[in-house]
């Protein structure tokens, strides 16, 4: 038996419906309930119920690009041969992402982690990190008591800090910095000859 293809009506209501999330999630966060999304895309509270039963289906389909980028994300710095660099470069540009988007930043946090979309990309990401942070002290560029899990807190506390400094989405910038400039690890100057 074949599947009816999605009329027309169907897919326009869908996709006004996503719009209408992504707009709120990325101004509001993740509070927004499943009423306030109808209302936005200026349907009826039912129409959104037959696209997204739940809350979860709503976020897996409005986040599922996002969260499948940060995967490959993860992956990618996971397999840099400089593990400093690579571990730079994946906090400033998962940070700086969660910095324009309300949404992901909640998401990409503990409290988003009730989400199953989450938590199957936490499963990916969290080894990777793993992964580069032992590379990290194996290359001596990171202090040796600096674990995955302080990274996972780092990010949280940046959260913390764009949420409190809303007015100055750039203030994260510069925690992010003195937490990376106190972790590395520097080889022990020599004496001049």
């Amino acid at each position: 038996m074949t599947e009816k293809p999605t009329r027309k009506d169907a897919a326009r209501n869908r996709a006004l419906l996503l719009d209408a999330a992504r707009e709120l999630v990325r101004t509001e966060g993740l509070e927004v309930t499943l009423k306030d999304v109808a209302r936005q895309a200026g349907v009826g509270v039912g129409t959104v119920y037959r696209h997204f039963p739940t809350k979860d289906d709503l976020v897996s389909a409005l986040f599922a690009d996002q969260l499948d980028e940060e995967v490959q994300r993860a992956r990618a710095t996971a397999q840099q041969g400089d593990a400093w660099a690579a571990l730079v470069g994946y906090l400033e540009e998962t940070m700086h992402l969660q910095a324009t988007n309300r949404g992901l930043r909640a998401l990409l946090c503990p409290a988003g982690s009730d989400y199953s979309s989450v938590q199957a990309c936490r499963a990916v990401v969290d080894p990777c990190l793993e992964q580069v942070v032992e590379l990290a002290h194996r290359q001596r560029t990171l202090r040796p008591d600096i674990t995955a899990r302080d990274i996972t807190y780092l990010q949280v506390a940046l959260v913390a800090i764009m949420d409190a400094t809303a007015d100055n989405p750039a203030a994260y910038r510069r925690h992010l910095a003195l937490f990376l400039e106190g972790a590395r690890l520097r080889p022990a100057a020599t004496p001049a000859s």
